[in-house]
């Protein structure tokens, strides 16, 4: 029989701090805005692109082998978006997660490990658009 416990611990974690996941580039296109807008409630022809339309660009789950290695599964802990630049359509971006901060709580199912990742989307003269900060929690 194999062991399939995890195995990482709050130390492992906390020396990935600073790990960053692969660069990737998205574009603000019509159709998937006007399936977000849809999805949200908004009128699905408005041409306004929510900051939290770049939801839709993140690395989710974050792909980290540290996280990966502490508990058994995902749950958002919550999300804020930070514009620094209202996206439009047509914008493309270009955006990399990071793995910022790490926290342990003792919770009712047991030791929970708070993840925070920042993820920054870029316009390509390289200024900042919108800053995602998620807090992930492993248990």
């Amino acid at each position: 029989m194999t062991d399939t416990a995890p195995t990482g611990t709050l130390e492992s974690l906390q020396a990935a701090i600073g790990w960053t996941a692969e660069q990737r580039v998205d574009a603000v296109e019509r159709r998937h805005l006007r399936d977000y807008r849809r999805a949200v409630g908004l009128d699905p022809d408005g041409t306004e692109v929510p900051a939290t339309f770049c939801a839709c660009f993140l690395t989710e789950p974050p792909t980290m082998p540290a996280a990966l290695e502490y508990g058994l599964g995902w749950i958002n802990g919550g999300d804020r978006f930070e514009v620094h630049r209202e996206l439009q359509l047509g914008d493309e971006v270009t955006s990399q997660l990071t793995f910022t901060d790490v926290e342990e709580k003792k919770g009712r199912s047991g030791t929970l490990a708070l993840l925070t990742f920042v993820t920054e989307f870029r316009l390509p003269d390289g200024r900042l658009a919108v800053r995602h900060v998620g807090t992930r929690v492993r248990r």
